[in-house]
Parts: structure tokens; sequence; C-alpha cells
């Protein structure tokens, strides 16, 4: 990872609504992800995906979300012709909000703060 000295500056950086700095680097988390996909490629057939490598495509993806939505771009995290559950968003939710020590209660507030 490109030290913050170093980096090329993402252009859009400067048009955060809320002010502040972004989550991430837009080009960083591409790489990350285009490194992901090929690890994910790299794999032999019929192999499980190991843990680590769900984790890391988490990650950058929850990174790049995030920061696009801090830059404005308002836009639903799931494809029109993907189905997702309830269940399984909820799942994810909850394991993603543990993992970061955040309540529901806190995550209500931030919600009504914000305008997400």
């Amino acid at each position: 990872m490109s030290s913050p000295d170093t980096r090329v500056p993402d252009p859009r950086e400067a048009d955060l609504p809320e002010g502040g700095e972004v989550i991430a680097h837009i080009p960083e988390e591409e790489r990350l992800l285009k490194e992901w996909s090929a690890k994910i490629a790299a794999l032999p057939e019929n192999e499980p995906i190991p843990d680590k490598l769900v984790q890391e495509g988490l990650t950058a993806l929850t990174r790049l979300y995030a920061t696009k939505f801090q830059l404005g771009e308002r836009w639903e995290p799931f494809s029109d012709n993907t189905i997702v559950p309830a269940t399984a968003a909820m799942i994810m939710c909850t394991a993603m909000m543990r993992q970061v020590n955040v309540e529901v209660f806190e995550l209500g507030m931030w919600q009504s703060w914000s305008g997400a």
C-alpha cells in the first residue's frame, strides 16, 4: 500500500460534500480489488474460496462503496437482477457492525444526522 505522501491524489477528494477526509483512496481500492479477483481466478476449480480471501474482498468492496457514497455517488449496493434475502443482508450488517463495535442505536443516530 502506498504511503499517504506518495499516492496519486484522487481528484474527487476535494468534492467531499460533508467535508473531512474520504474513507479510502479509490484507485488504491480498485487496485486491491483487481489483485483480489486475480487470486480468486487462480484458485483451482472446485476449491472453496478461503475465508481470508472473502474478508479481503469484503474489505475492499466496502471501502470503495463507502468512499463513493461519501463523494455523492448514491446508488444501490446490489444489482437489479440480484436477489439478496433480507436475512442475508441483516447477517452481513450485524457481523460488520459487531466487528467495528457499532450498536444499532449508533447506526440510527448516524443515519438521522447524516441524512444517509
